[in-house]
């Protein structure tokens, strides 16, 4: 289906809708009234060939004429202050080695990706400090899950998923009554306090016992103890109340752990030759490849569900020796704007656009210093920056961190008018500020980001070894094309910048960071019929994680990371990125959630037939299968696939019809003779469901408002689900050659 877009909208005229051959045609059409005498109107004729000549220069002056209408609307905008959305940096967070000795690493340090052929590095920065330590997090492996209290286990390697490169989403699931150990090994023994971050996309409810523990000796892993009170000090992630007890994994944070005098090293499995390091003998390697026999020193996150229910945490990836940077660059000597004339009303430009937007809502552009400098040698005075110039003189400047502009007053002493001082005549005026350097550009690859660069002060980073991003680097975007600025700008005046409707949080969400390509805004619903004991009638909707309460907003946001990305998922910067955004111009009463996407896989069964012809002309049954597999994972892609194939709304429906179009094979090849849909297991999972549908206790009914269909012409999605591919081993494509 598609929307006409101008329905019920008030269309500019076309001032003058005449063509090139009309022109022609009405010149013509007067010839024998001006000039009865000519007879001859072929091409050919010289006359005919004049005529044409003007009507092809009358037809420009129109085509300028019809754009007078565009340019007052865009003056419109200008007199509004509508600006296209400046580019948004790609951020990571960047791993350094340190060659001998802890190292601070001051916030502001710079590392960028190796210059090629044509092309330039790509600069990160980081924007905090980190203490980086000589010791190297290089293994991770996961024990479990086992029933509580037991004595034996078996663990694999998860070092690539954990820690990379590249570092991926880890999903550790607590089957009832059950434990997960991930044991964390460090090659040496911190000589100072370890700070360990950790980050989550889905964090752990409220129920599961939550401890750190750490090997010493020759204690098996499952009876590691804990440290103790005054050694584990934690904001988010654990914290003992009156020196005991923990705290569920529910946010992204950080653990600082002074190590014990006897942490230990031990091997989790015997190496010939090897020094006699305290060997596991309970906790065994679940295959080959998972032997790790290297000594480590080892810290473990331990998870226990005393419940029944199936419950999980996802961990994005843990940290160490990290700092968070991006492609906002600071300038590291201060940019001479220019020199004051003495006049009101001046305005400078900044050399590099825009400004960079911090987190911080206090001061979201405190990275901006103006000075003015008066006097040989210079004098300097900062300026400070105000949303609007107060009446009366003062030492203040107004700026436009999109355009890269610095506005002064105009107040003057004599008649004592105006608002906001101005700089004197022949002072200097100079800046330092951070930038966005880079946009889509900057979202590189894991493993990237390895040349050292400098301070923030310009010196360089000594002590270090190395750098890399574990990670790849996400969610830079570039500056907002002109026809999605003119489209976005009747939305923006509606909202007025405040989110009352959910239309409103829609437009919105999309603003901080244009890399955000699917939005929607769930509104409050509540459960129609009883269905004891998962719920009541009336009781909010909670399938999927999202509480559907009256006077919540829930706001699903999907990026748009590239094909090579089947299930796009926000990192947790741009979720609280779009969370601030929004916080900020919701009413007050509105309980704000901003989530990602809950996809409902989609599975394919299709047959092609292909001509005998076809087949005779070289085309393969495997080369057909890998293309209409190809068809199917573009269509289903969530964010660039879809009918028109700029990506799935959130709830929208799959039918055949849309995917036999997208599908299809050529009319020379085949056709398609049999061709179905349904829904997979979905690929959001909340306890207490369990996530690999495998326990006895499992009802992919209760997970969903309704029950999951068979293989049909449709698959029906829950107003919150988005559609995406499912694994290629799930899609079903048969070619054969026809028989005729």
């Amino acid at each position: 289906m598609t929307f006409d877009a101008q329905r019920g909208r008030i269309l500019p005229p076309n001032l003058d809708d005449r063509t090139w051959q009309d022109l022609v045609e009405q010149m013509r059409a007067l010839i024998p009234k001006y000039a009865p005498a000519w007879t001859d109107h072929n091409p050919s004729d010289p006359g005919i060939t004049l005529i044409e000549l003007f009507a092809w220069l009358t037809e420009g002056v129109i085509y300028r004429l019809n754009q007078v209408p565009d340019k007052n609307y865009l003056a419109f905008l200008n007199l509004l202050g509508v600006t296209r959305d400046p580019p948004t940096p790609a951020h990571t967070y960047l791993t350094f080695t340190t060659g001998a000795g802890a190292l601070d690493v001051p916030a502001g340090a710079q590392a960028s990706t190796v210059a090629g052929e044509g092309r330039t590095p790509v600069v990160f920065e980081t924007d905090e400090a980190v203490r980086v330590l000589p010791v190297k997090l290089d293994t991770a492996l996961l024990i479990g899950p086992f029933a509580t209290g037991a004595a034996s286990a078996t663990y694999r390697d998860v070092s690539t998923e954990v820690i990379g490169p590249p570092a991926a989403k880890t999903l550790l699931q607590l089957p009832g009554g059950q434990s997960v150990q991930l044991c964390l090994g460090f090659d040496a023994a911190a000589a100072e306090a370890v700070r360990l971050g950790v980050r989550l996309y889905l964090p752990l409810p409220p129920g599961a016992n939550v401890s750190w523990v750490y090997s010493t000796g020759s204690t098996e892993p499952i009876a590691w103890p804990s440290p103790a009170a005054g050694q584990l000090s934690d904001g988010t992630l654990y914290r003992p109340p009156d020196g005991s007890g923990a705290r569920p994994l529910g946010q992204d944070g950080s653990l600082v752990l002074t190590p014990p005098s006897n942490w230990t090293a031990q091997r989790p499995a015997p190496a010939r030759g090897g020094p006699a390091t305290p060997t596991w003998s309970t906790v065994t390697p679940a295959s080959a490849g998972d032997a790790h026999t290297d000594a480590r020193f080892w810290l473990g996150l331990r998870l226990a569900n005393p419940g029944t229910a199936q419950t999980a945490v996802g961990i994005d990836r843990l940290l160490f020796n990290a700092a968070h940077a991006s492609t906002a660059l600071t300038l590291r000597v201060p940019e001479t704007l220019g020199t004051s004339d003495g006049t009101p009303l001046q305005s400078l430009p900044l050399h590099h656009r825009p400004l960079h937007r911090r987190a911080d809502l206090r001061a979201p552009y405190g990275d901006l210093l103006v000075e003015v400098g008066t006097g040989t040698p210079p004098l300097w005075q900062a300026w400070t920056p105000v949303d609007d110039l107060p009446a009366g003189p003062g030492n203040v400047y107004r700026f436009d961190p999109v355009v890269g502009e610095i506005f002064f007053g105009n107040h003057d002493p004599q008649s004592q008018q105006g608002n906001g001082s101005v700089p004197p005549a022949g002072s200097l005026i100079r800046a330092v500020y951070r930038h966005v350097e880079s946009g889509a550009a900057g979202n590189v690859a894991a493993a990237q980001v390895v040349q050292l660069g400098t301070t923030r002060r310009g010196g360089p980073l000594t002590g270090l070894t190395d750098v890399t991003n574990l990670g790849p680097a996400a969610d830079g975007a570039d500056e907002e094309p002109i026809e999605d600025t003119l489209r976005r700008a009747p939305r923006e005046l509606k909202t007025r910048d405040r989110a009352i409707t959910g239309e409103d949080y829609e437009v919105l969400a999309g603003e901080p960071n244009k890399n955000v390509k699917v939005v929607a805004c769930l509104p409050p619903r509540s459960q129609a019929l009883d269905n004891p004991p998962a719920w009541k009638a009336g009781d909010p909707w909670t399938f999927a994680g999202i509480v559907r309460a009256p006077g919540t907003a829930n706001v699903v946001i999907v990026p748009d990371q590239g094909d090579g990305v089947p299930r796009p998922e926000p990192t947790p910067e741009l979720l609280d990125q779009v969370r601030s955004y929004l916080d900020q111009r919701r009413d007050i009463g509105v309980q704000l959630q901003v989530v990602g996407p809950r996809y409902l896989p989609i599975m394919v069964q299709a047959e092609v037939v292909i001509w005998q012809q076809a087949a005779a002309a070289g085309a393969t049954l495997g080369d057909v299968r890998a293309d209409t597999l190809a068809r199917i994972a573009a269509f289903l892609h969530p964010t660039r696939g879809g009918p028109d194939g700029t990506g799935w709304r959130v709830g929208q429906n799959v039918y055949t019809s849309d995917l036999f179009r997208a599908v299809m094979p050529a009319a020379d090849l085949g056709y398609l003779s049999t061709l179905q849909v349904r829904p997979d297991t979905p690929a959001y999972h909340y306890p207490p469901l369990n996530p690999t549908g495998t326990d006895t206790n499992y009802n992919p009914n209760l997970e969903r408002p309704f029950a999951l269909s068979g293989f049909g012409a449709s698959v029906r999605l829950a107003d919150y689900e988005l559609v995406c591919a499912a694994v290629p081993g799930k899609q079903v494509v048969t070619p054969k050659i026809s028989d005729t």
